[in-house]
């Protein structure tokens, strides 16, 4: 439990087929971890952080990247993304609403058809297009930013696409509206997840309001 009045908290979700994406979602982690705000900024110097510490043995190795920066006296959070990993903000009745914007080639498909669904694509076009990756390179891809304000009674989730990918809003909704507590509702989300053919890894971090 994290009692502190102002903290960040991030997910990093490494693109498989990069190479070696532990590397690049750890580090990225780590240097998180030494950070005392976040900016837009924050995704360049991470980049060229990447790029100084992985890319002469580990060239290619990639990550998405979500954070949340939170100020607990005066509610409110800056978040700040690449990729897919997510930001969402819960309401007391269960009610799931995305902050963040998806960096994917559907996603850009979708914008452009509107009146299309993501199932009326093929799986070819799940690919992230905008990442943190160790190659030596400026980051010139698309950001998300935003300061946010969060309401007494909602929740502030961040999660990697293994979490949205393998459960529809449906059915996470109707888990967060049937379990009391957010451990339960995790579990929950996790033996359903583990239960397919085909899972991913997750990872997911909430905090309360």
């Amino acid at each position: 439990l994290e009692n502190r009045p102002h903290f960040i908290v991030g997910v990093a979700d490494g693109i498989s087929n990069s190479n070696r994406p532990e590397k690049a979602s750890k580090l990225a982690m780590q240097l998180l971890s030494q950070m005392e705000s976040i900016s837009r900024q924050t995704i360049y110097d991470l980049q060229s952080s990447l790029s100084e510490e992985l890319a002469e043995d580990y060239f290619g190795s990639t990550t998405t990247f979500v954070a949340a920066e939170i100020d607990q006296l005066n509610q409110k959070a800056k978040i700040l993304s690449v990729g897919d990993s997510r930001a969402y903000i819960i309401d007391e009745a269960g009610k799931w609403r995305q902050i963040t914007k998806d960096h994917s080639i559907l996603s850009e498909l979708l914008e452009l058809s509107p009146h299309q669904k993501e199932e009326d694509f093929a799986t070819i076009y799940d690919g992230v297009s905008s990442c943190l990756v160790a190659d030596y390179s400026e980051f010139q891809d698309k950001i998300f930013y935003q300061e946010i304000e969060i309401k007494q009674g909602e929740s502030l989730l961040l999660c990697s696409d293994g979490l949205t990918d393998g459960l529809s809003d449906e059915i996470r909704e109707k888990i967060w509206q049937k379990y009391p507590d957010d451990k339960d509702r995790l579990t929950v989300c996790r033996k359903m997840i583990e239960k397919q053919s085909f899972s991913d890894d997750l990872s997911v971090i909430i905090c309360g309001f």
